[in-house]
């Protein structure tokens, strides 16, 4: 199973999606992690049929927060744990082996990268399976990775 995750820092114009669908076809993904989507469910649904994909979870972009969205294949089962403006918490079944996957996108506030880390750790507790944990954490050592 091939699981891609991206910042797309918005998904409301063309290139962008032509970029998601190069991206998934060359990859051959069969789930896709989105965060920044800026872009409402009934958007995201639209979206994930130009993908040819089969379902989705999407999470309205609402400022300050900017839209998340999981969307999968017919090869994908997904089970929805929980969410919020900054996660997807879902259970994931590929064939005989289920995983736990929590996709994120982090606080980009300096005052509030703690609650990054809370909302990790919360997750991590929502299961025993094997746990795959992925997005944008909004966390950098340097200034340089700005860049």
């Amino acid at each position: 199973m091939k699981l891609l995750c991206w910042n797309c820092q918005g998904l409301g114009n063309t290139q962008a999606v032509h970029a998601l669908q190069r991206a998934t076809s060359k990859h051959d993904a069969d789930c896709v992690f989105l965060c920044e989507t800026r872009l409402t469910q009934s958007n995201m649904d639209r979206i994930k049929h130009k993908l040819g994909m089969h379902g989705c979870i999407a999470v309205d972009s609402r400022p300050p927060c900017t839209g998340l969205a999981l969307i999968w294949n017919d090869k994908v089962s997904v089970d929805l744990l929980s969410y919020s403006d900054r996660h997807i918490d879902v259970l994931i079944s590929y064939g005989a082996v289920p995983f736990h996957f929590s996709g994120l996108h982090g606080f980009p506030e300096t005052a509030n990268k703690h609650k990054t880390w809370q909302l990790i750790d919360s997750l991590n507790s929502n299961s025993t399976l094997p746990w795959l944990l992925g997005g944008d954490f909004n966390e950098i050592l340097y200034d340089y990775e700005k860049q």
